[in-house]
């Protein structure tokens, strides 16, 4: 058998070593935003999904991002790192008000932070204030507002823009008819894959990796 020059474990951990151990002047960025994490116990994207983000923003051209659920501004670390081409806009919304002043303090670069439009409020209000389309919106937050945000965000994407639904799995309740029957929130992700499943309006995919991805085109 062939000697490759890496191991297995290497190869399985590829995700998460990388880009981690570059993170250059970033660094301490990503570290307050973890330690916020970790002392709030907040339900932040995983790291290997904002991966899977920041590879999304290299290969298409988003300029304006939209999100419901922004806690802290996590998410906007992926979307802007190690980046040649940067989002003109990223709006991010939040309904608790106790998190815009842990993201106001972090140590956001100028040119970064330039582009961050911070609501604190109802993410259905500022969407319905936008004039103009979004490239790509991160549906998280209150599961019960999954699928009202998807079908109001819609005639605000543009032609091929992008959705991402976290958690969209929920653990896997909503396949099973006597918890869908017993609680909302099963219930809900339930009428949001019977919804996708039967919509012409979106092309997509499931990722079945960590409590669930859906990411979406609009055709």
């Amino acid at each position: 058998m062939r000697d490759y020059p890496f191991s297995y474990e290497q190869l399985f951990n590829f995700s998460k070593s990388h880009p981690y151990t570059n993170l250059g002047d970033k660094k301490e960025l990503f570290e307050q935003l973890e330690f916020s994490r970790k002392k709030l116990n907040f339900p932040a994207i995983e790291n290997d999904i904002g991966s899977l983000f920041n590879f999304i923003f290299k290969l298409k051209d988003i300029r304006t991002v939209f999100e419901m659920g922004s806690g802290y501004g996590h998410s906007a670390f992926w979307y802007l790192f190690n980046s040649s081409n940067l989002p003109e806009r990223i709006i991010l919304t939040e309904k608790r008000d106790d998190l815009y002043t842990i993201f106001n303090s972090l140590p956001w670069p100028e040119s970064w932070k330039s582009r961050l439009d911070y609501f604190q409020g109802d993410a259905f209000e500022k969407l319905k204030s936008l004039d103009h389309q979004i490239d790509f919106a991160l549906i998280d937050g209150v599961k019960g507002d999954y699928l009202r945000f998807l079908k109001e965000a819609y005639p605000k994407l543009s032609r091929g823009g992008i959705v991402a639904i976290d958690n969209s799995y929920w653990r896997g309740s909503f396949l099973d008819p006597e918890l869908v029957i017993k609680k909302q929130s099963a219930r809900n992700i339930a009428e949001l894959h019977a919804y996708l499943t039967n919509s012409s309006d979106w092309e997509g995919v499931f990722i079945p990796f960590r409590d669930g991805l859906s990411l979406l085109r609009k055709k």
